[in-house]
């Protein structure tokens, strides 16, 4: 691919990707680094895992994994919808 553009056209992504980087890519970086925070403050990451449940009254009430699972693809398929509804307003 990069044989078949203009090395102006590469320059100028590149100029672009240093302004504007990729959200994922930054996303990533930002993890990383909150990992590393945890894994060098020496306790094990289990420890700063929250529990997936409903709070009620105080307690954490578990859910099942087929409700956990439900919840996950609602959420894919909403956050699909919405980069579809923004590919399509382009």
């Amino acid at each position: 691919m990069l044989a078949s553009i203009p090395g102006w056209k590469f320059t100028e992504w590149k100029l672009f990707d240093e302004l504007e980087p990729d959200l994922a890519y930054r996303l990533d970086w930002g993890l990383a680094h909150v990992v590393q925070a945890l894994m060098r403050n020496g306790k094990r990451l289990e420890e700063f895992m929250l529990p997936f449940g409903d709070s009620t009254h105080g307690g954490i009430v578990p859910q099942s994994l087929q409700y956990q699972e439900m919840i996950i693809d609602a959420w894919v398929q909403t956050n699909n919808a919405i980069v579809k509804q923004k590919e399509g307003a382009r």
